[in-house]
């Protein structure tokens, strides 16, 4: 997604703006097989009747959701065309926009998976708002690392900074919904 971004730039046409959601759609379907596979790796040593190909369906539909319900209203807020400059946000008022967006894309993301893991226990819906509570900490992580480089920042201190933060988001999110999985029955 980044290397599509960097090569296209910011999106003008409709058909830059389509391409761009579909890379969305894309990474989100690619993200949710490697976060499922990871997921049903663990979690079948707990629900060991949960099947790799269903967990890993709902996961990788429920990141896409995200990924186009994330990325659609930024996506058509760029590039237009010389238009009044989108508005600068400061730091701490995009991470409140990204744990809100993690908020209720987590919920979203749980609930997907929800529709497998009920198949499995009774206490299944605990683990939509584990994944909203993961998710809100998660995406503000990464959006503040998001937000960190500026126009002058060289791209390895840029590539570190995304690095740090999605490894710093991504253990936020798993060691969460770890927390609430032990505890699931």
């Amino acid at each position: 997604g980044f290397g599509v971004v960097m090569t296209l730039g910011e999106p003008d046409t409709l058909g830059e703006k389509l391409f761009i959601i579909l890379t969305a759609i894309v990474s989100g379907i690619i993200e949710g097989l490697v976060t499922g596979w990871l997921q049903w790796w663990v979690l079948r040593e707990k629900f060991a009747a949960v099947k790799a190909k269903d967990w890993l369906f709902y996961t990788a539909l429920g990141a896409a959701t995200g990924w186009i319900l994330g990325m659609t209203p930024p996506t058509f807020l760029m590039g237009q065309g010389g238009a009044t400059p989108a508005p600068e946000f400061s730091s701490a008022l995009i991470a409140l926009l990204a744990a809100g967006a993690g908020l209720m894309l987590g919920a979203l993301f749980g609930f997907f998976q929800w529709l497998e893991l009920r198949k499995h226990t009774v206490q299944a819906a605990r683990w939509i708002p584990a994944n909203a509570v993961a998710w809100t900490i998660g995406l503000a992580i990464i959006y503040l690392g998001a937000s960190m480089p500026t126009a002058e920042t060289a791209l390895a201190t840029v590539i570190l900074i995304g690095t740090v933060s999605g490894l710093l988001a991504g253990l936020s999110v798993g060691a969460i919904t770890g927390l609430f999985l032990v505890k699931l029955e």
